[in-house]
């Protein structure tokens, strides 16, 4: 598993002393006489004065703050929350009045949601996470494609998204569909359960991203994947803010530190990255 940024390495090992008769003691090589190794010597001063600058070393390396995760900003893009992970500003949430935009019937055409469901290759019988699903506009078609071998939760942080998606789901008869409804820094899914778990538009706004994807990264089965969605911060002509826009770069960064490897990037939508990664 790979450490994350802030981990740091010990910078020495824990010295013990040598006793007479040890054999596992390290050798300081056969040209050293033990012998004249005194108090008064030149060697023990010199072996004592290493010893003195590595503790130091060492002490300050302890005392050292570790530096923050995320920064604050006074001066920010007011789409977003004045706070910054790994350089990004964080974008503000959308809460249920944006359910109208999530459900237009333009959204077919535009994003071409079809192209990137086939991509997924799910195959029936697979139990995926829709995470951060809003409205469900991707529960439904996940339910349909996972059947009813399958299982889809809905993951959302707010109420009356979730509850605007069981009202929908018990209206077209759907047993397939679960809801959990999240906190802003756990995903509150069980480990080692899921074969897929999606985010579509929605990772840009995570208030905590790094630990809410070290808690999925643990929801995921061995061979489980997540699939991330987000508007190509690279395209000028891509007609979303700024601040609800990725790169791909930034993507593939913010994951990999979180602990996830980059499998693929699917390029055929018309928008949108489709990133993939799974456990490393």
């Amino acid at each position: 598993m790979r450490r994350s940024a802030f981990e740091r390495r010990p910078l020495y090992r824990t010295l013990r002393p040598i006793r007479d008769g040890d054999r596992n003691a390290v050798s300081l090589g056969s040209s050293l006489d033990t012998g004249r190794l005194t108090r008064g010597s030149a060697m023990f001063r010199s072996i004592i004065a290493v010893l003195s600058i590595a503790c130091s070393v060492a002490a300050y390396a302890d005392d050292r703050p570790t530096p923050p995760r995320y920064e604050t900003r006074a001066q920010h893009d007011p789409d977003g929350i004045g706070k910054f992970h790994m350089g990004r500003e964080i974008a503000q949430v959308m809460g249920p009045a944006g359910i109208p935009w999530l459900e237009r019937t333009t959204r077919e055409d535009e994003e071409r949601p079809d192209l990137m469901l086939e991509a997924l290759q799910l195959k029936g019988g697979e139990i995926v996470a829709d995470f951060g699903a809003g409205s469900g506009y991707y529960t439904f078609k996940l339910a349909r494609l996972a059947g009813p071998k399958g299982t889809v939760v809905a993951v959302d942080i707010e109420p009356r998204m979730l509850e605007f998606i069981r009202q929908r789901a018990a209206k077209e008869g759907l047993t397939n569909v679960g809801l959990i409804q999240n906190t802003i820094k756990e995903p509150r899914l069980p480990p080692n359960r899921f074969d897929l778990v999606l985010l579509v538009d929605v990772y840009h706004e995570l208030e905590f991203p790094h630990e809410v994807m070290r808690g999925l990264r643990e929801a995921l089965k061995p061979s489980g994947r997540v699939a991330l969605v987000e508007f190509r911060k690279e395209d000028s002509a891509v007609p979303i803010k700024e601040l609800h826009k990725m790169s791909e770069d930034q993507i593939i960064r913010e994951l990999s530190a979180a602990g996830l490897k980059h499998l693929e990037t699917v390029r055929t939508l018309p928008l949108q990255h489709l990133v993939l990664f799974g456990k490393e």
